[in-house]
């Protein structure tokens, strides 16, 4: 009915080798599975948001005061590229990714498995069956690429997880600036069709107020449009750049190692604990 301390330890001397030898295979076994399995390297780029107020020049909105409201009525923002919220939302868009996929030719790469290098073609004839965009966006989202915003500081970390350490670190370089002209080119054209709009709109009014209200949101717009073909950096600058990695992140094999070795050593005491109290309820019997 009670717990005997001592009835415990003689049990654990009675199967010690069991359990030694338990923990010492898994140790073993952990130990070769480790070194069969990749290292993988991460690659860091450490950015800040771009503000509002600088990618305008200076307070533009501010500057126009009242017309921020007419502006918004005609389906006009005079924001800069987005919130860096939006901005990171666009980073691991679905849309974005295969984009960039696309562009550096990345498929063979991501599904090396699936890729004959030395014909030069998917293994699975069947297009329906070869990885697509929602694999590549699935594997980059959970797999290869994470990013983290400080709260405090606003800083962003995009980082890139590959085991070619070199190519994680082109990979990072590259996202980001591929994200800014992303981002500048969506504004040029944002621009564009509001330029078209208060053009027309200009024609059609007379009123002399109203004109001068839309050569202002006109010359808002051209600001936005030269700015985005100007600024390099449009919505992230860069603080320091990704270099290659050094050490790996992963896999931690003496953690892997310890932790096959105390999970199989509990688990044979486990056995040891149940099949001596299957023998003394027996004997009682």
């Amino acid at each position: 009915d009670g717990i005997d301390l001592l009835e415990l330890w003689r049990t654990l001397l009675k199967y010690k080798h069991l359990i030694l030898i338990s923990a010492f295979s898994a140790a073993l076994i952990a130990a070769g599975v480790s070194l069969l399995m990749p290292n993988i390297y991460r690659a860091e780029v450490l950015l800040v948001p771009v503000k509002a107020d600088d990618a305008k020049g200076g307070g533009l909105a501010s500057a126009l005061g009242g017309l921020g409201g007419l502006a918004s009525m005609a389906g006009i923002s005079l924001g800069g590229g987005g919130s860096a919220e939006e901005n990171l939302a666009v980073l691991q868009s679905r849309d974005f990714l295969w984009k960039f996929v696309q562009a550096k030719k990345l498929m063979p790469i991501l599904f090396e498995d699936a890729w004959d290098e030395q014909q030069k073609k998917w293994e699975e004839p069947d297009p329906k069956k070869q990885p697509g965009q929602l694999d590549a966006h699935r594997l980059f989202v959970k797999g290869i690429l994470s990013v983290e915003k400080d709260k405090k500081t606003d800083l962003v970390t995009v980082a890139v997880e590959m085991k070619d350490a070199a190519l994680a670190a082109e990979i990072a370089n590259s996202l980001v600036e591929q994200l800014n002209f992303y981002l500048a080119q969506e504004t040029i054209s944002r621009s564009e069709r509001n330029l078209q709009y208060l053009n027309e709109e200009l024609m059609r009014t007379q009123i002399e107020e109203m004109r001068k209200i839309l050569f202002e949101l006109i010359a808002t717009e051209q600001k936005k449009v030269m700015l985005a073909n100007t600024q390099k950096e449009y919505a992230f600058k860069v603080l320091d750049k990704a270099v290659e990695p050094d050490k790996k992140i992963k896999p931690k094999r003496s953690l892997i190692v310890i932790l096959a070795a105390i999970i199989a050593g509990l688990m044979a005491i486990l056995y040891a604990f149940i099949k001596e109290d299957i023998a003394r309820r027996r004997e009682s019997k």
